[in-house]
């Protein structure tokens, strides 16, 4: 019934020629997993008129970086591709598939990422989609995305929908915090490790950078301060397992990494965490202030 009922309003306004006007949201899961973040971001880069001075990549967690912020901080435009679950292999797509658009640029990049820094699972939907086959060999598929332009997103990338309140951001921290905070001591007694050879799509994303002249900025992602407490008092192998690759990666590639997991090196507030996994956009423009002034010249644009 509400499937007919819909078809109907379509239908209806099509035949009054307002059809244009309806949103064009995304199917349901499993139809489109993504809340249709890739195709979205993909078509944006598209569709640019020039090729943006810096690239941001990363997950949800870099999401928030505005691009008319960055573009402040660093005297150049700035795009952000950061999507939903984000990792490697977009990063790099992104990467390439601007590199395509616009074949002499040479943009800075700014990768967000958590302490795996480097994981090589392809999300589907990226997959699927027809700008993205060209860079990803075996795991592109033939399939076709069911995926639209979810409207989530302005032109260069930064996100539309208005900033949580307070009351908001404090009733979803205060809801994961202890179940977060429960599961940290059996975490700590894990093992952790990141195998090279399981990172090919981030090292491809750095030597592609570096071929352009680009010393990418890599900034691991900030931690709710309760919990970065917490795993700091058990353990924090996985912050471990991070720094031993960064070394093996610094012996190979030019780039930056700053650690930005503590508020306080940084001037960020815990009342501006969304979530406990996700700061704002208030928190991230003091964090954009702190990683462009700590990049040397690798994020400016130059005269």
């Amino acid at each position: 019934m509400r499937t007919a009922l819909g078809l109907a309003l379509v239908l209806l306004l099509a035949a009054t020629g307002t059809a244009s006007a309806l949103p064009r949201g995304n199917p349901e899961p499993p139809s489109c997993t993504d809340n249709g973040d890739r195709f979205t971001k993909l078509q944006l880069v598209e569709q640019l008129p020039q090729a943006p001075h810096v690239l941001v990549l990363g997950s949800s967690r870099a999401r928030p970086a505005m691009p008319s912020t960055l573009a402040t901080l660093t005297g150049g435009p700035a795009f952000n591709a950061g999507v939903y679950g984000g990792n490697s292999p977009d990063e790099y797509v992104f990467a390439r598939v601007l590199g395509e658009r616009f074949p002499a640029a040479r943009p800075a990049y700014l990768i967000f990422v958590d302490v795996g820094i480097a994981i090589d699972s392809v999300n589907l939907e990226l997959s699927d989609e027809p700008l993205a086959r060209p860079f990803l060999g075996a795991n592109a598929s033939s399939r076709t995305s069911t995926c639209v332009n979810n409207q989530k997103y302005t032109a260069d990338g930064g996100v539309t929908a208005p900033a949580p309140t307070r009351a908001q951001r404090e009733a979803k921290v205060a809801a994961e915090l202890p179940g977060a905070l429960a599961r940290i001591p059996a975490d700590a007694k894990k093992t952790y490790s990141i195998d090279p050879a399981k990172t090919r799509y981030f090292q491809k994303l750095l030597a592609f950078a570096n071929a352009q002249g680009a010393t990418p900025v890599v900034v691991l992602n900030p931690i709710y301060p309760t919990i970065l407490s917490a795993r700091e008092k058990y353990g924090f192998p996985q912050l471990a397992a991070a720094k031993v690759y960064l070394t093996w990666l610094h012996d190979r590639y030019k780039f930056i990494s700053l650690n930005c997991e503590h508020i306080g090196t940084w001037g960020g507030t815990a009342d501006d965490f969304s979530n406990i996994d996700h700061i704002d956009r208030y928190n991230m423009a003091r964090l954009l202030k702190y990683v462009v002034a700590h990049s040397g010249n690798a994020l400016l644009a130059k005269p």
